[in-house]
């Protein structure tokens, strides 16, 4: 199984790998899966205070504001007092309704970009998203089944895994999916890496509501906004992947 690999906001492929390497290790050291990484379109600075929390250079984004929407606030920039509301869908709707920077065209390029990539370097099995990686990943999962639905064209990825996710744009660009307004719904199974710790939380959960709940796996490595490296967790994280990928052959396992 190949897996595409889609860091978060200032990352870069070469961070990722980092980040993912306990996974990785742990998959393909039994020929499970097959890692393909990328970054963002937009190679970015990262916001005041914040060079030494996303490491060196160079920084990469999959969305970002443009024009005169980019005086806006970026919504990065909003979660330095990130809500807390009674749902997690409240909580999403109050951290982007007033004053956030639009980033429909970016989003856009972002995924003819995906697209494109998909074409040339596919094709793959599943995706991996890691926080800005996994909205982008889901809203590709989303227009993806748009297209299905509206020009016949299969989808190419089976499951998904999201570390620390928010959740998906609409496939039309204009605002995010949200379960308390919107019928949309991720259909492939989904596994969401989430950290009980995690200061953005809500989101982690907003994305898993918009997801099939009978094929949605929730994995606690119970830290903060980062991706599990204990070994025994990255095990158990390591036999759900296993799990996915079975059932994504239709039971016939792949190793």
């Amino acid at each position: 199984m190949r897996l595409l690999c889609l860091p978060g906001a200032y990352g870069s492929i070469e961070k990722f790998k980092v980040q993912l390497a306990p996974l990785v290790k742990e998959l393909q050291d039994d020929k499970t899966a097959e890692f393909h990484f990328i970054q963002g379109p937009y190679e970015v600075a990262p916001p005041e205070g914040y060079e030494e929390f996303f490491g060196g250079p160079p920084y990469f984004r999959f969305i970002v504001p443009e024009g005169e929407e980019a005086e806006k606030v970026d919504v990065i920039e909003r979660i330095r007092d990130f809500p807390q509301l009674e749902t997690p869908e409240m909580t999403m709707r109050e951290l982007m309704t007033y004053g956030v920077a639009r980033t429909d065209k970016s989003a856009a390029n972002t995924l003819q970009y995906l697209y494109d990539l998909m074409e040339k370097e596919g094709p793959f099995d599943g995706i991996v998203g890691y926080s800005e990686g996994a909205t982008i990943a889901g809203t590709l999962l989303l227009h993806e089944q748009l297209m299905q639905e509206n020009h016949g064209r299969m989808p190419m990825f089976k499951f998904a895994l999201f570390f620390g996710g928010w959740p998906p744009m609409k496939p039309t660009l204009d605002g995010i999916v949200l379960a308390d307004e919107s019928d949309l719904m991720i259909d492939i199974p989904t596994c969401h890496i989430i950290g009980s710790l995690d200061p953005y939380l809500h989101g982690n959960m907003a994305l898993y509501n918009v997801c099939d709940p009978d094929s949605a796996y929730i994995f606690d490595h119970a830290k903060g906004h980062t991706l599990p490296r204990d070994k025994h967790m990255v095990k158990e994280l390591g036999d759900i992947v296993r799990r996915m990928i079975d059932e994504a052959n239709g039971g016939v396992s792949p190793v």
